[in-house]
């Protein structure tokens, strides 16, 4: 990757984790939430059991357990009523492998290894009940994944090609996730989600920002709807921005399983899809 696409990439990455969230933010400004409003710190672990996916492959991948941890800093406030927002920003670091899966599982043929971090941004709108919160949440990250393989003799030589596509060195992917999470008392919580996740064999950056933009302004328009939702009817509002969110991420991910660079004519890239479970404590 050349210092140039490095250094606009950088950029995005920057300018994603400091934009405003939602809601009542809108006013603040993209650098407002460093500087004002009500971010705690948070570190949060998860485990996860998924499986590695590709289109062409005609192997099967052994499911893998995932170990990750997190930090970040956390905003969850009043909306309205009793409505509250969160805005999450983090870093994270995580391990897959098929060793790890602790349900023992013995289909698939190929084994991986992963090791993977990025950076992330969660929001959600969600109800508070006594001194619970409960906030479903949409989820996006940047990510990069050094993958490693155990490969049969016998693998066909096609199957083989697309393994050694991704090894030797970090990758860049993105990932969605869908999922809710539970606090309770302010300082203690725990969560459950669903992540998709893509990871490129080559990042090859314009048609990517294209891909990229793509997505990023249909899921800004979904948003904004959502968001309309939630102001006119704070009862059902959470879970339709929860659905309708989640709903088009994951649209957009089935068309990137295919196509990386989606909707652009590009190469079938490999997926991880993984349910996990987790915990937080926030300072």
């Amino acid at each position: 990757m050349t210092i140039r696409v490095s250094a606009i990439l950088c950029f995005l990455l920057v300018f994603s984790m400091i934009q405003p969230g939602f809601g009542q933010k809108r006013e603040r400004g993209y650098f407002a939430w460093a500087l004002k409003g009500e971010f705690r710190p948070f570190i949060e672990a998860n485990y996860g059991i998924g499986t590695p996916k590709h289109l062409d492959f005609s192997e099967t991948f052994a499911k893998y357990g995932l170990i990750e941890a997190r930090v970040g800093y956390s905003e969850i406030i009043k909306y309205r009523h009793s409505i509250y927002e969160m805005d999450e920003r983090f870093a994270f670091g995580n391990y897959l492998s098929s060793d790890a899966d602790f349900l023992d599982d013995k289909s698939g043929n190929i084994k991986s290894e992963v090791t993977r971090f990025g950076v992330g941004n969660r929001l959600g709108y969600g109800y508070r009940i006594g001194a619970i919160n409960l906030l479903p949440y949409n989820q996006n990250q940047f990510i990069w994944s050094r993958i490693q393989t155990e490969r049969p003799e016998d693998i066909i030589p096609e199957d083989e090609s697309i393994l050694n596509r991704y090894e030797g060195s970090y990758r860049f992917g993105v990932s969605g996730e869908a999922g809710a999470k539970l606090e309770l008392f302010e300082s203690l919580a725990v969560q459950g989600g669903f992540e998709f996740a893509v990871v490129y064999p080559r990042h090859i950056f314009w048609p990517w920002l294209g891909s990229y933009i793509i997505v990023q302004t249909g899921l800004g328009m979904v948003s904004a709807f959502s968001e309309d939702i939630v102001k006119s009817s704070p009862i059902f509002g959470p879970i339709a921005y929860f659905l309708l969110k989640n709903g088009i991420a994951y649209a957009f991910y089935t068309g990137l399983q295919k196509r990386m660079n989606w909707p652009f004519d590009s190469e079938t890239p490999i997926t991880f899809e993984t349910y996990k479970i987790g915990a937080s404590i926030k300072f």
